[in-house]
């Protein structure tokens, strides 16, 4: 493989491979269906079985995914297995209708859950996905975070080899399962029957030698007492040390970044006339690693510390806004910043079903999961400190300078030398079932269960700077006594000052390392999430109408969820400078509730109605928060031929607050606000609170439509199957938690609503007693934001012979592609909402690419397989906003289109494939990412789309017995 490490080299087998991109596009795909031999050849969207009776997600009543008038796509076993990929997470978000919002290798900066990999359904966010496991709820995940994280099923929980296949249903199904199930269901269906061992072991590198990847599991499953029982278990470890910072990467070296250009309207300075925003390389920080003087000081200003103290004029770059400049010295602000956090995973799964009759099974099954992230942090970052004159380590050259009227300046820093925090994140889930399954006697079938499971999450952060110490160790003076250097405030006799160690910040590298013990600290928090449910339902056909019988399903379910944050004192109190913040609460809630689906036929077998049937679905719920609430599925499916079905489903879907949405009690932050008051513009310093929980938040609702047909190739066109689905879906009344400067200007502009979240008091600066200022803000959780998305689902798949590879050759294809219309995302600040469809950076919440598809073609014998995958997406903005007032111009707003490509292998030995050498090429052309900047995190590409890692490689062996 050396000849792939030269670029220029590979131009070959890019003409080689531009024909399969060129097809991926056309046909919209991904490799999502469960791979066929040819004369089964199936749709995406209809599960194979092996005699046992298969009811696909989007309906308790139908048996195939051609029946249900919702969309429903299917990954097998086989897809995941092909892959080598350690969780079902990494294949959900090659689908095009998922984003990988929150997984490891997109949020390498989420500092609370960085091992975590959740399921976001049309980039509507993991909370507005349900996950379930064999058609049940479980125990979701819960990070110790005062809201901005939601709470949705974490995908670790899950041994890859014990799943038998993924439902994926790309419509609203609250009506069938309940809240949270607004953009759509992720079901997996777990083994039950298992005869034998299989064992699989592997292991993997990226072409830089990091990303290290190590996995080992097994399954095995045996029937006992003459087949009445079912025993299946299973257990899956595997870490991945991750990747560093950008500086690994050639595309990191570049240093591209967004910049604010503060110079575009001062005359005579590089940055003026230019747009307001540079997408440019080589940006860096502009904060200094020695520090840097930025106080107005004739002879000063500018100055940044040599590390013997000495100065000399900073090197600024040409343009620069907020803490970072194009050009300059320095290093990017994320320097030493993980892109992929370390990630370790061990998860055992195990069921056992038992036939006490012909008409009565019981089983248990459950598990139980840990995982856990490490992640490399940010240095300590100071925009603006201010020293006081007095300070001892003031060098002599800089004291020399300070005009005596002067009682302090400012400097900047970024302290690369104190090292970074990084964060330990363990989360452990035991959770179980235990459920009868029962006939009753012709068609009729039930079954009940009780399900507990226990979320237990655990964060510490190392050498996190604790704020109030570092102000502390910052203000030092000399001892006139013993002419040592001190903490002021430990001279002054201050209690919580006591061991402060005074702190130079004068040049890299010249504080003690006592000082930069007594800065940094250890913060954890934990938290506990249960979750208890119970359930029943019932599936029969109570009679026929002349087309065929009537199906019904009916069914209750009680559910109670508890969660419980602690935290330590600093953290407790917002006393770290960067993460670990988490304010202790606790809260709960419980919801009963029924549901009833119907499926009517109306013709069967006649000219023009192969089948016709309508479904309905209503459910009923009482939440002890928000009370009772309703959601509702009507749609119709029309099979005029044999393998042509046509459909249409209409539904209510309704997403009840999570216990953070309610009960979290936000951080307190104190800032300038300006306000209108009685008519005037005023601006006071207070006490703020926008990011807590409130009792009054509702649920969110959606309204849905899909319309669309799928083909089952019947006759001459048997193996060929595709789909195509029209979708929108609205959601209205969406959680969310809006900014200070938002709500004042909600307030400023007449909404008494937004005026009502603030206090008021006597304004002290006038001498009328009735004048008043406000002095207070607290704003909860709020239902203002909507979203409103529409675009179309396409699949294909298709299988046949080949004979001329050999014994048992054969040919299949399988894609799929999401285009999107429109993304319209209304924030609820008043402002009209945005379409943000094409967006593909990752700054704002609902950005979505126009189209993205994936498509896998395999081809293979008795003896061997080979797969190449090609996953597209589209060209498109950064921002969609970019351009469209003279205040937010850029310079360059395009985002190319990509193509990666995936080489997958299989040698197969032994009677029956029991022993398989697998290996896997990803990233085959090592495609750099797209400069996609996110300019909050100065983080460089948008890992939610695009790989970082580069060309890597995976080898690994199975044996079955």
């Amino acid at each position: 493989m050396a000849f792939l490490d030269n670029r220029r080299s590979a131009t070959w087998l890019r003409r080689m491979l531009v024909t399969t991109a060129l097809t991926g596009v056309l046909a919209g795909g991904q490799a999502l269906a469960q791979a066929v031999e040819p004369e089964e050849a199936a749709p995406a969207e209809t599960p194979m079985t092996t005699g046992d009776e298969i009811v696909v997600t989007a309906s308790r009543t139908a048996t195939n995914g051609l029946q249900a008038p919702t969309p429903t796509q299917v990954i097998g076993a086989e897809t995941i297995e092909k892959q080598g990929v350690t969780t079902v997470m990494e294949v959900l978000n090659q689908n095009p209708a998922f984003k990988a919002t929150r997984s490891p290798g997109a949020n390498a900066t989420n500092t609370s859950s960085p091992a975590q990999a959740t399921a976001d359904l049309r980039a509507l966010g993991g909370q507005r996905t349900l996950v379930l496991v064999n058609q049940s709820r479980v125990v979701p995940f819960a990070p110790a975070s005062n809201l901005g994280v939601p709470t949705t099923t974490d995908l670790n929980l899950f041994p890859t080899l014990m799943i038998e296949r993924v439902d994926v249903v790309t419509g609203g199904a609250s009506a069938l399962y309940g809240s949270d199930a607004v953009s759509g269901v992720v079901n997996l269906i777990m083994k039950k029957r298992y005869e034998g061992v299989e064992i699989t072991g592997q292991a993997g590198i990226s072409q830089r030698a990091d990303y290290a990847t190590h996995r080992l599991g097994f399954i095995a499953g045996t029937g006992f007492n003459d087949d009445r029982g079912h025993v299946v278990l299973s257990a899956d470890y595997s870490n991945n040390d991750g990747m560093d910072d950008i500086y690994t990467r050639d595309w990191g070296r570049e240093e591209w970044m967004i910049v604010s250009n503060s110079q575009r309207t001062v005359a005579g300075t590089p940055g003026f006339g230019q747009p307001a925003f540079i997408l440019s390389p080589n940006v860096h920080n502009s904060l200094g690693a020695g520090g840097v003087i930025t106080s107005n000081i004739a002879g000063l200003a500018n100055m940044t510390f040599n590390p013997d103290g000495t100065i000399r004029p900073f090197q600024r770059g040409s343009i620069f806004g907020g803490q970072v400049m194009i050009g300059g010295e320095g290093e990017s602000i994320i320097k030493g910043v993980a892109q992929v956090p370390d990630v370790q995973r061990l998860t055992f799964y195990g069921s056992v079903y038992y036939d006490f009759s012909e008409s009565l099974t019981g089983y248990v099954e459950g598990g139980f999961s840990r995982s856990r992230g490490f992640l490399d942090g940010i240095a300590i970052r100071l925009a603006s400190q201010a020293i006081a004159r007095d300070n001892a380590f003031i060098p002599t050259q800089v004291r020399a300078l300070l005009p005596t009227a002067t009682a302090s300046f400012n400097i900047s820093r970024i302290a690369y030398d104190m090292g970074k925090n990084y964060y330990d994140i363990v989360n452990e889930t035991p959770h179980g079932t235990v459920g009868l399954e029962g006939k009753l006697g012709g068609s009729w079938k039930w079954d009940a269960h009780v399900s507990y499971g226990v979320n237990n999450y655990s964060a510490i952060t190392h050498d996190n700077p604790i704020s109030a110490n570092l102000a502390f160790a910052i203000d030092a003076v000399r001892d006139p006594v013993s002419g040592n250097v001190v903490c002021r405030a430990a001279l002054a006799g201050n209690p919580a000052a006591a061991g402060c160690q005074p702190l130079n910040l004068f040049g890299a590298g010249n504080f003690t390392a006592a000082a930069r013990d007594y800065v940094l600290g250890e913060g954890s928090s934990k938290v506990k999430y249960d979750q208890l449910t119970a359930a029943a339902n019932l599936v029969g056909e109570p009679f026929s109408t002349w087309a065929g019988p009537v199906s019904v399903a009916i069914g209750g379910e009680y559910r109670r969820e508890t969660e419980k944050l602690t935290a330590d004192a600093i953290g407790s109190a917002n006393g770290f400078l960067t993460a670990g913040n988490a304010v202790p609460y606790g809260g709960d809630f419980n919801v009963k509730e029924g549901y009833v689906e119907v499926t009517v036929p109306l013709a069967r077998d006649v000219p023009a109605l192969h089948s016709l049937s309508l479904n309905g679905a209503y459910r009923y719920a009482d939440y002890s928060t928000v009370g009772a609430q309703s959601a509702w599925k009507v749609g119709g499916t029309w099979e005029p031929i044999e393998g042509l079905n046509i459909r249409v489903a209409r539904s209510r879907d309704i997403r009840a607050p999570a216990i953070n949405e309610l009960y979290s009690p936000g951080s307190n932050v104190r800032n300038a606000v300006t306000l209108v008051v009685d008519g005037v513009n005023k601006t006071a310093n207070i006490p703020q609170n926008t990011s807590k929980g409130s009792l009054d938040v509702g649920p969110e609702y959606a309204n849905t439509l899909t319309a669309g047909l799928a083909y089952r190739g019947t006759g001459g066109l048997r193996g060929l199957g595709f789909s195509i689905d029209y979708y929108k879906i609205k959601i209205e009344d969406a959680i969310t938690n809006l900014s200070t400067a938002n709500i004042a200007s909600l307030c400023s502009s007449g909404d008494s609503y937004f005026c009502g979240l603030f206090s008021y008091g006597p304004d002290a600066s006038t001498a009328d007693p009735n004048d008043r200022i406000h002095t207070g803000l607290t704003a909860g959780s709020l239902n203002v934001g909507a979203f409103e998305q529409e675009g179309v689902d396409m699949t294909l798949s298709y299988a046949t012979s080949a004979g001329f590879l050999g014994e048992g050759g054969r040919y299949s294809i399988a894609a799929s592609g999401t285009y999107i219309l429109h993304a319209f995302v209304d924030s609820g600040t008043g402002a009209a909402p945005v379409d943000r469809a094409g967006e593909n950076g990752w700054t704002n919440l609902g950005s979505i690419p126009t189209f993205r598809g994936n498509l896998s073609q395999t081809i293979g014998t008795s003896g061997w397989e080979l797969s190449l995958q090609t996953i597209f997406i589209s060209k498109g903005v950064q921002d969609v906003t970019y351009n469209t007032l003279p205040t937010n111009t850029i310079n360059d707003n395009r985002v190319p289109t990509v193509a990666y490509f995936n080489l997958f292998g299989k040698i197969f030995a032994g009677g029956d494939r029991k022993f398989e050498l697998f290996w896997a090429i990803n990233n085959l052309l090592d495609k750099d990412p797209p400069p996609t900047p996110y300019t909050i995190l100065n983080f460089p590409t948008n890992g939610q789309y695009y790989d970082k890692v580069g060309r890597n490689f995976t080898i690994g062996a199975r044996a079955r017995f």
